[in-house]
């Protein structure tokens, strides 16, 4: 079989190597196809700051069950199945309370660990979530970025409130829907770009504007009038994006960063304080955001129609970091079909 492995910035190394021989507690899993996401432009350029080389990449997953090991009974070969990718403790405090997603030790399948850039995979059946037989890889491979969104806004006080999101890109677009579909009574998505926006409608997102042509603020008083924003998740992640943010936020807002900041920014602690505006910080998933994005996306309450723009086959793995690099404005969501034969 083959896998792509991570070997110094922009080199890929294409291996190959035995299908891996699974215990009893394992499974074996073909891989359908993994999703490109910013982390992995980040690793393929040097800029990762916690991952080193080598490294197997891919945390974003489609897969079926090849073959199960004599000990596992909840999954059998034929299901289909999406990873949780986290590997944490289990002992540190956040751990013992459920939030292993910042755990201590906490480490991601496809960064810090060999991930699913390979035609089969071993792993243990409690990284695995079942998805239903008729949910095509398309949506399987998004269930990741949706336990993001899922996540985020689960963050905040979401049902019956306001929403803003920062950012109309795949993680943007998928918090927006999230939100609408999790009980927000509306919702706005704001972006520079006019073809994000343009999708974003497609995809059922009750409210879209340019804030190249408007200030975050205006845009926000403009959807919800005086009430103004009871949350504003941030997916774009840039210092601007940020003070923004902060500009537009009125007393009680909720300010949730789900972006990936590349850079300290400057935080006016005055503006937190005396509107007793609260931040809050956001970072992956846990096990039942996984469960809910599974449910919304067979469900079609997130809608994933024209969501993957580029398809690539994992030998073209360079080709899709190029057009990442160069063009990231015309990719959505890029995903490589990984699956033998």
């Amino acid at each position: 079989m083959k896998k792509a492995v991570f070997t110094a910035p922009g080199t890929i190394d294409f291996v190959e190597c035995p299908v891996p021989e699974i215990a009893a507690d394992q499974v074996l899993l073909k891989v359908m196809s993994i999703g490109v996401c910013g982390s992995d432009v980040q690793m393929y350029n040097g800029k990762h700051r916690y991952m080193t080389y080598p490294v197997v990449p891919g945390h974003e997953v489609s897969a079926v069950v090849e073959q199960v090991g004599s000990k596992v009974a909840d999954f059998q070969p034929g299901d289909r199945v999406t990873v949780q990718p986290q590997i944490f403790c289990g002992k540190c405090y956040p751990c013992t309370i459920g939030r292993f997603n910042v755990c201590e030790q906490l480490k991601v399948k496809g960064v810090h660990a060999d991930g699913f850039a390979a035609e089969y995979v071993a792993i243990e059946p409690s990284y695995l979530h079942l998805c239903p037989p008729d949910m095509d890889f398309d949506r399987i491979v998004l269930v990741e970025p949706a336990a993001v969104a899922v996540g985020a806004v689960k963050r905040a006080q979401y049902k019956g409130a306001t929403i803003a999101v920062i950012g109309a890109g795949p993680i943007g677009n998928l918090v927006a829907q999230a939100a609408q579909a999790m009980g927000a009574e509306q919702a706005l998505l704001t972006d520079i770009l006019d073809s994000r926006l343009d999708f974003a409608r497609q995809c059922g997102i009750q409210n879209c504007l340019n804030t190249a042509e408007m200030s975050l603020q205006e845009a926000i008083e403009q959807t919800f009038g005086s009430r103004k924003a009871d949350v504003i998740i941030d997916a774009a992640a840039t210092s601007a994006t940020f003070a923004a943010a902060l500009e537009a936020s009125r007393p009680s807002s909720e300010i949730v960063i789900t972006g990936n900041y590349k850079n300290p920014v400057e935080l006016e602690v005055p503006r937190i304080q005396r509107r007793e505006v609260a931040l809050i910080g956001h970072m992956m998933y846990v096990r039942e955001d996984y469960a809910e994005a599974i449910k919304l996306l067979a469900e079609g309450k997130i809608r994933t129609e024209g969501f993957i723009t580029q398809r690539y086959g994992l030998a073209d793995f360079h080709a899709a970091f190029k057009q990442l690099n160069e063009h990231p404005e015309q990719v959505m969501k890029a995903v490589l079909e990984v699956a033998a034969g």
